[in-house]
């Protein structure tokens, strides 16, 4: 089968290119995306726990990193305002929440596909699922396409967008990469990215937390080294689990400090539970409750502070029973819980694999690719987007807007330069 542009995947990134240069050609059938599942936009159906947080109001250069130095000018031609009047001229409708997340109205990541799909069908792009290309060729008229049920496909230009390795059982894995070498251009040291982290703790301090949710700033060090750390003073939800701590501050810190978590470990995360106390304030509210209600566990201490879980693992960890009556806890041990409700550390023995991260951190270089065009500097006709190339955001947004920004922009640019051809 032959097109005139051909995109593989069919996730975000791919769709978004297949609407873009559908809508430039004005040509039913001159835009096919090759999808490796049965099903498109499998991973675009779980973000936002089902919700869609399609972009951030703050996206910004600032959000993002990996070879993220060539992203000004992508991000600064598709601001969210931009992304959203994109979605609106499909019939989608956004709201932003207080912190600048933006949502479909319908607060269904299903609406986002819907009208994604529904814009390419009705500008002719033609979908063919089921179709895992393991074989990519440039030739002399554009490229060749051998998928592994053995079909083959051939057209004039290529959106490369194939996603990333994470969450493999929602997309092709680091299948993309193999394609993207093929073609010429290098692939960087992939890392797992916006996943939790493993910690070495003993199972009786974890086992009790698991399931546990807490507010907390979050810091991340190599020593005394400051490797990455979430806004000064702000608070966001850290879950516990058997093995290790997540949440949106944690996922951030994976982002940022990712090579050295997905390393041989060296590095702690410290937990501030109470960033709005100060350790003196903590520590005079512990002597009060303490005088008050002496005939209550010690555990209890805190239960006006935290949930009770974090309470009494914080004076099991300052070495004192928390089934001891409060009366009865030293001195020296109610400043140690004050210490530790201030800087909770938790030694980090790694992340959790590409099957439980959103993102994936390193791929193919920005500076490969025109970062108005995302066309190829390596490769003539070849065009990349999304999850594929080394960037990758923060929690709240900001992923997906690269992988619009950077679908979009590709899909015009192929499509533009097609039709200079024609002409």
């Amino acid at each position: 089968m032959k097109a005139k542009l051909i995109v593989l995947g069919g996730g975000a990134a791919g769709l978004m290119a297949s609407c873009a240069a559908a809508r430039v050609l004005e040509e039913p059938g001159a835009v096919l995306v090759l999808e490796g599942n049965e099903k498109r936009g499998r991973k675009l159906l779980a973000t936002g726990n089902g919700r869609c947080n399609l972009t951030n109001l703050h996206a910004a250069p600032e959000h993002f990193l990996g070879d993220s130095k060539a992203l000004p000018p992508l991000l600064f031609a598709y601001t969210p305002a931009r992304i959203r009047s994109i979605f609106d001229a499909m019939g989608l409708e956004t709201v932003a929440d207080g912190e600048g997340r933006v949502y479909p109205r319908s607060m269904q990541a299903a609406s986002v596909l819907a009208a994604l799909v529904r814009e390419a069908e009705q500008c002719g792009v033609v979908f063919q699922t089921g179709k895992n290309v393991v074989s990519a060729v440039r030739t002399e008229t554009g490229f060749r396409f051998v998928c592994a049920d053995g079909s083959a496909f051939t057209s004039r230009a290529c959106v490369l967008a194939a996603g990333g390795a994470a969450s493999p059982k929602l997309s092709l894995g680091e299948g993309g990469y193999a394609l993207a070498r093929s073609l010429g251009h290098s692939v960087t040291a992939l890392y797992p990215a916006l996943t939790s982290v493993l910690c070495e703790k003993s199972r009786r301090t974890l086992r009790p937390l698991s399931g546990v949710r807490v507010s907390a700033s979050v810091s991340l060090y190599a020593g005394e080294t400051l490797l990455a750390a979430s806004d000064p003073g702000e608070k966001s939800e850290v879950l516990f689990s058997e093995n290790g701590v997540s949440g949106i501050s944690v996922f951030d810190l994976t982002a940022k400090a990712y090579r050295v978590l997905a390393g041989t470990g060296g590095c702690t995360l410290r937990l501030d539970l109470l960033p709005d106390h100060t350790e003196s304030q903590i520590a005079a509210y512990l002597r009060r409750v303490r005088e008050e209600y002496g005939t209550s566990p010690a555990g209890d201490l805190l239960l006006g502070l935290l949930p009770m879980q974090i309470g009494w693992a914080l004076v099991r960890e300052a070495g004192a029973d928390p089934n001891a009556a409060a009366a009865s806890l030293p001195e020296d041990r109610l400043l140690k819980i004050a210490r530790l409700a201030k800087c909770w550390e938790f030694p980090v023995t790694g992340t959790r694999g590409f099957e439980n991260a959103q993102i994936t951190a390193g791929g193919v270089p920005m500076r490969e690719v025109d970062p108005m065009t995302m066309r190829s500097r390596i490769t003539p006709d070849l065009y990349l987007a999304g999850e594929l190339l080394d960037v990758h955001g923060c929690c709240g947004g900001y992923n997906l807007h690269f992988a619009w920004a950077s679908g979009h922009a590709a899909g015009t640019a192929a499509a533009r330069a097609l039709l200079e051809e024609r002409l």
